[in-house]
């Protein structure tokens, strides 16, 4: 080939990679750069973290004069405890990273998604979080990248999806990097006003005696009862079942593994054991 006809096929070549490259960097552009629309809003805290201390509180013992066993409500109590010492540390840097997110600005990063990118806390240590919201057909699914320098690099901590109105969703949470398996499904309910709103963890762990144990909270303000908590022992088949009055701290307790009886067994306003 003659050297002017080399010439032209390299002037060709560079001409064609160069035009190539243009169009794949205003494609990449047109995508990232143009979203469908307003980013997506978080789902409230209440949608991923479950209120354990809703359950009124004994607010003085028997300084009072109180004479009266309080067993009944006591036992409730111990019922939700074990849930707390079950969740305990496992749940606290991804509910950190949650909480962190609340206020942060996203930015659309193409095929839907929008990241909140951002550094948070946890008992003085820096972790780095990336939570993603993809929109899809029936609502966003969501994804948190957590990071940790030294330790651990972009690992998805928990995901989920939301419908468009933020009514209902879902999340599952793995125990951490350490211990890289499933932990806790959270299914939850909401109306805007929060007046009818649930939550409920079970456990999804593979090597749990307990796997598909559960608690679930709930507030229904059109019951007299009007917040519960449903505690189900999946290893030996069994219900608690805990309802009580938010305004006058009124309440009862079913467990029939305990009790030995299918009944309520009821608490006064005072905490103390009554008659149903």
């Amino acid at each position: 080939m003659s050297p002017c006809k080399t010439s032209i096929v390299k002037s060709l070549a560079i001409y064609l990679l160069a035009f190539g490259f243009l169009l794949s960097s205003c494609s990449d552009d047109n995508e990232i750069g143009t979203p469908p629309g307003p980013a997506p809003e978080i789902p409230p805290i209440s949608t991923f973290e479950i209120d354990l201390n809703q359950l009124p509180q004994d607010n003085g013992g028997r300084v009072g004069g109180r004479t009266n066993t309080m067993d009944n409500w006591g036992h409730a109590a111990i019922g939700i405890g074990v849930w707390n010492l079950i969740l305990g540390v496992s749940t606290v840097v991804p509910v950190a990273a949650f909480k962190a997110s609340i206020n942060q600005t996203p930015e659309f990063i193409g095929n839907n998604t929008w990241q909140w990118k951002y550094d948070f806390s946890v008992a003085n240590v820096q972790h780095s979080a990336k939570l993603q919201g993809t929109l899809v057909s029936n609502g966003v699914d969501w994804k948190m990248l957590l990071s940790k320098e030294g330790a651990f690099t972009d690992y998805e901590w928990y995901s989920g999806h939301a419908n468009a109105e933020r009514t209902v969703g879902t999340w599952t949470l793995n125990f951490g990097p350490d211990e890289n398996r499933p932990f806790i499904q959270i299914d939850w309910d909401r109306n805007i006003n929060n007046t009818v709103a649930d939550i409920k963890y079970t456990s999804i762990d593979p090597n749990a005696i307990g796997k598909g144990s559960y608690i679930y909270f709930g507030i229904n303000e059109e019951t007299l009862f009007n917040a519960f908590y449903q505690i189900f022992d999946k290893e030996h088949e069994n219900m608690i079942e805990i309802e009580w009055n938010r305004s006058t701290n009124e309440g009862r307790v079913r467990n029939p593994n305990y009790f030995g009886n299918n009944e309520f067994h009821c608490w006064n306003a005072a905490l103390e054991d009554v008659n149903c």
